[in-house]
């Protein structure tokens, strides 16, 4: 997996590729979003894109939008599109006739995976970068791919939705759930090491 770092601020983009690399992440930079664009057109291990919202020429917005629509394929298939993290010194509560005001509202409508503000909470920031990677088909020759992230997120919303509600009983059905399905992951993982030996 690969991550692509994209600010048209040439300090900017060289802290946050460095901080990537801290992270243990393999970290590429482009300095405008048509650069940006050629990288995920000729890189399909870049998964994930931190780009900041406000650029010369092709901002942040316009990139995301423009990644929808790009043709990307391994031996496996088609790859779907990188995953995006919006940086931005904006807030929302700012005038909403402001342009660029308006440009951060057109990213949360379009979908965008994350919108993080400046300056970036380093932990955050990981965090983030951690359950998208969570996501990432893992390719190889005997695995196939699974998309980790969807499910995780569905049952942390189905967590908090219990809790919020206070109900006791379907908390408890819920963990019955879940410790079924361990049990499975467990007998599964059994069964392989079994499988190695």
């Amino acid at each position: 997996m690969k991550v692509l770092v994209v600010d048209d601020v040439g300090y900017t983009c060289h802290f946050h590729t460095r901080l990537i690399e801290q992270f243990g992440y393999s970290v590429c930079s482009a300095t405008s979003g048509f650069e940006a664009l050629k990288m995920l057109k000729m890189d399909n291990d870049i998964n994930i894109v931190i780009t900041d919202l406000m650029m010369r020429g092709m901002d942040g917005v316009d990139l995301y939008m423009e990644a929808q629509h790009l043709e990307r394929f391994t031996d496996e298939g088609p790859l779907d599109p990188p995953q995006f993290i919006l940086m931005t010194a904006l807030r929302m509560e700012k005038n909403s006739q402001d342009k660029d005001v308006m440009r951060l509202k057109l990213a949360d409508e379009l979908g965008i995976s994350r919108i993080m503000f400046k300056p970036l909470d380093q932990e955050e920031l990981k965090q983030s970068l951690h359950e998208m990677a969570m996501g990432v088909p893992q390719i190889s020759s005997s695995d196939k791919a699974i998309d980790l992230y969807t499910p995780t997120q569905s049952v942390k919303n189905v967590v908090q939705g219990i809790i919020n509600s206070r109900n006791s009983g379907a908390a408890e059905q819920f963990m019955e759930c879940l410790n079924e399905e361990v049990s499975s992951l467990k007998d599964f993982l059994s069964d392989l090491q079994t499988v190695d030996t």
